[in-house]
């Protein structure tokens, strides 16, 4: 492939406004995210029918809750990402949710952040929903009502692990995956009644999606600099420009669980 071609590429991952909104970074086509064998509606959409109260946590742009409608009498999300809560606002207000800006849970693994409770009252929602959003599950605990329901669908670790490998990068602390998930889960009081994890195939066609992906993702990959790294990007380049495409493991994995 031309020097020119690679260049190109890496400009157009540059260009690429990443804090409009999460999916602005996969640049459609080109970043192609291994399936798990469910799906998010499928999880979810169900619980919200038999809700009278919900809550969305990390709503980002708000079209995910969106499509599960309709919703609960009572709905409420909150967002923290800044440049998403205006999208947020003017998708679900129209249908009556609650826009709150507040911020979210710390990580739940890795270093640690300081913020307060959700800004909501104990025994608030019948139903939590949360899509790959990090969460302090005593918090949860504290939100739902009797026999209210958490599910959960969170990005694991190997995922993480197999784009830094593309930068011989080493991953670093502890694994976030479905096993780590239940035991913070069950040590704040909920219980388990439904999990599941699966590592799907994703797939960069070129190296403009996976910068545009890496500037995405900025506390991943936070030693990510062009020049740092323009060996591996090239490297990367012409394994797409041979294969079509580099592999990497997608990494996902769901809980449903109950306060009893």
């Amino acid at each position: 492939m031309a020097a020119t071609e690679f260049e190109d590429l890496l400009a157009e991952g540059l260009g690429v406004d990443v804090e409009a909104g999460w999916r602005a970074g996969f640049l459609q086509g080109r970043y192609v995210a291994g399936e798990p064998p469910w799906t998010w509606r499928g999880l979810a959409r169900p619980l919200v029918q038999r809700s009278e109260s919900m809550l969305d946590m990390g709503t980002g742009d708000g079209a995910v809750l969106a499509g599960l409608g309709p919703l609960a009498p009572l709905t409420v999300a909150y967002e923290e990402w800044m440049p998403t809560v205006p999208a947020a606002v003017g998708t679900l207000r129209p249908l009556g949710v609650h826009v709150v800006v507040a911020l979210g849970s710390a990580d739940n693994v890795g270093p640690q952040r300081i913020v307060p409770r959700l800004p909501f009252a104990d025994a608030s929602f019948d139903l939590i929903l949360n899509r790959h959003e990090a969460f302090d599950a005593r918090d949860v605990l504290r939100l739902l009502g009797p026999d209210g329901i958490f599910v959960t669908q969170q990005v694991g670790r190997d995922e993480v692990a197999s784009v830094r490998a593309l930068l011989d990068l080493p991953t670093e602390g502890r694994g976030w995956d479905l096993a780590e998930a239940v035991l913070q889960v069950e040590a704040a009081g909920l219980s388990v009644v439904d999990a599941a994890e699966a590592r799907p195939v994703s797939r960069f066609t070129d190296i403009g999606a996976l910068v545009a992906y890496l500037r995405s993702v900025p506390w991943e990959v936070p030693e990510f600099e062009l020049e740092r790294f323009r060996p591996q990007l090239e490297r990367v380049h012409y394994r797409c420009a041979g294969n079509g495409n580099v592999e990497t493991v997608g990494h996902r994995f769901y809980l449903t669980a109950r306060r009893t």
